[in-house]
């Protein structure tokens, strides 16, 4: 056989091959259309600029983030008696000033912060606080620094499911969204060079203390509707849906103002964020935008972005949010039912223009294809009508099959290099995957698909968190750093040691049905009480063979108890000890079968 014979069936495999790709990503030019210009495709290859801590980043991002409207701190005046800062930290301080105090909207991500925004209104007000209003449970970390310039015990109001939320955003998954926030926020990525982290600015501090939270738990929960009067100022709740199941609406009539978690945002909200959350539901978030625009206020006062200062403004933004939200969710439902798959609908669905081009609508925080993902799976599921994909093969023998086809690991990387000289970095970071899958150590892989996925943050022009995601995992295929590890800082404060001994006595305890580890507890069938002697509470841990429940009803027959204060507890929790040196040292005593005991310990893991 010649070897122009042998060449032949090579290049129909590379056809196939290429095809199957093809199909499979709905990546390739020919699925979009041709005006349509792509950051992933080199389109915006010639926008990209320099920042002053030279981080390359699309140009439109960088007027963003650098522009007098959003750049450095500040406090404005919305109206007499009204101050918002904005600028400090990526969500806004607000103070309303009544006859005797202030009611504050909102205390940052930690105590250092919370003390700072204390600081700065003191220079416009020297009156005492006498309520804090949480408008959803992300920005609540400054309130025990708060609490310091209260006169006498204050109300504490939120939306009535917030501490339950708060819980499980740091609680049962807490690992998980620290390592992911971290990785959204840049703070795995260096602060100065091409691959710097440029994100909106979030105070951080040497005093690890003041990185802390000072979370304190609402203790007046508002029913939807409700009205209160504080100290002579009316201010009526209405719970909402945006990032979070608890945020408010407030409307304060004698100030015509609004202040608000609710779905409006200087940038394209966030429907979907790759740090990964629950359903954002479209029909909640414009019912949520709705109740803002029936109020009809001249302020109004965000928890992020600038404060509008007359009701056309108002009206605008929240019109252009609306339709915006409007748009991706009813189109999305209309693809689904003429039976379009997530890859068509993301390659053929486009914002309106004047959409695309509203000022507050910029793809800042997220690209608009995240937003249509996250309707086709949050609407009906994983599922999208091929049955190869009920149980398909994983991505490391799928990988083995094209490589075999394409006659080795080096004819795929050469593909690939292809691809990105023709600025497909899209396509040469997924054929990449798929030889990584085989060989997580080949060498010139991992640097081209670094080089792929560098490319693509360079020009995208959502900043905040495609840029840092793709960033990152470039980064972390140099071994430049490693993201299976936590960041040393995270946007949300992780709880304090007083901070947990606030929460619920029992709430760390329910963790514990998360922590399971099914090999270790394989075998181990027993049931546990963990006693806090101090409030004479306790709780039955069941282990049985891959499965806890934890339960505050006692069953009579148990194989022995841990008995404990709630500090000691609390400091297990934190790290700060753990259950061989608590015992060993006194501080937890066992009671009963010590050999069951242990055994159902060690099923945690």
């Amino acid at each position: 056989m010649s070897p122009k014979t042998k060449l032949l069936p090579n290049r129909v495999i590379y056809l196939i091959i290429l095809t199957v790709f093809a199909f499979l990503w709905g990546g390739f030019q020919q699925c979009h259309a041709k005006d349509v210009p792509l950051f992933y495709r080199g389109d915006f290859d010639n926008y990209k600029t320099t920042a002053p801590n030279g981080a390359i980043v699309h140009k439109d991002y960088a007027d963003f983030l650098f522009s007098g409207d959003y750049h450095g701190a500040k406090v404005i005046e919305v109206t007499k008696g009204v101050w918002t800062i904005t600028g400090y930290s990526i969500s806004n301080f607000t103070f309303i000033e009544t006859e005797t105090g202030l009611v504050a909207l909102d205390t940052g991500n930690n105590i250092g912060s919370g003390r700072e925004a204390l600081k700065m209104i003191r220079k416009y007000s020297s009156k005492p606080i006498i309520a804090v209003i949480y408008s959803h449970h992300h920005y609540t970390g400054g309130t025990t620094e708060y609490l310091k310039e209260a006169a006498g015990e204050i109300k504490v109001i939120g939306h009535p499911a917030l501490d339950d939320n708060l819980q499980s955003t740091v609680g049962a998954l807490g690992p998980m969204q620290f390592r992911r926030i971290g990785i959204q926020f840049g703070f795995y990525l260096p602060k100065e060079g091409e691959d710097a982290a440029l994100v909106p600015q979030e105070p951080l501090f040497d005093d690890p203390k003041l990185n802390l939270s000072g979370h304190v738990p609402v203790n007046t929960p508002v029913k939807d509707g409700q009205s209160i009067n504080i100290d002579g100022m009316d201010f009526t709740f209405y719970h909402a849906a945006s990032d979070t199941r608890d945020s408010l609406v407030i409307h304060v009539p004698k100030l015509d103002m609004v202040l608000h978690n609710a779905a409006v945002t200087p940038v394209a909200f966030p429907l979907y964020t790759l740090r990964g959350t629950f359903y954002r539901d479209p029909v909640e978030m414009i019912s949520s935008v709705d109740k803002i625009r029936e109020l009809d206020p001249q302020y109004l006062i965000g928890c992020h972005g600038l404060p509008t200062l007359n009701k056309n403004e108002t009206r605008d933004l929240t019109l252009a949010h609306r339709d915006y939200i409007s748009f991706v969710y009813n189109q999305s439902i209309r693809a689904l039912n003429k039976g379009m798959t997530p890859e068509e609908i993301v390659n053929t669905i486009r914002l309106p223009e004047h959409l695309v081009n509203h000022k507050s609508l910029i793809p800042a925080y997220i690209d608009y294809e995240y937003a249509f993902r996250a309707q086709y799976r949050g609407l009906v599921g994983w599922y999208a009508e091929d049955p190869a994909d009920l149980h398909p093969p994983t991505t490391q023998e799928l990988g083995q099959v094209f490589i075999e086809l394409a006659g080795g690991m080096d004819k795929v990387v050469t593909k690939a290099q292809e691809a990105f000289d023709q600025k497909k970095y899209n396509l040469t970071a997924k054929l990449l995957s798929y030889v990584l899958a085989v060989d997580p150590e080949y060498l010139t892989a991992k640097k081209l698909k670094a080089q792929a996925l560098r490319s693509m943050a360079q020009a995208t022009v959502s900043g905040i968190q495609t840029r840092n995601y793709l960033l990152t995992n470039a980064l972390h295929l140099e071994g430049k750093l490693d993201i299976t590890k936590p960041p040393k800082h995270s946007l949300f404060a992780k709880p304090s040691l007083d901070g947990v001994m606030k929460k619920a006595a029992g709430s760390y305890v329910k963790l514990l049905e998360t922590k399971i580890d099914p090999v270790k507890s394989a075998d181990v069938q027993g049931i546990v009480l963990i006693a806090f002697h101090d409030m004479d509470v306790k709780w039955a841990v069941h282990v049985r063979r891959g499965v806890a429940e934890v339960s505050s009803n006692i069953p009579k027959a148990v194989d022995g108890t841990l008995s404990m204060t709630r500090k000691t507890w609390a400091e297990i929790q934190m790290g700060i000890t753990d259950f061989d040196r608590a015992i060993s040292e006194g501080a937890i005593k066992i009671e009963g079968d010590k050999e069951k005991v242990s055994a159902v310990l060690n099923s945690f893991g």
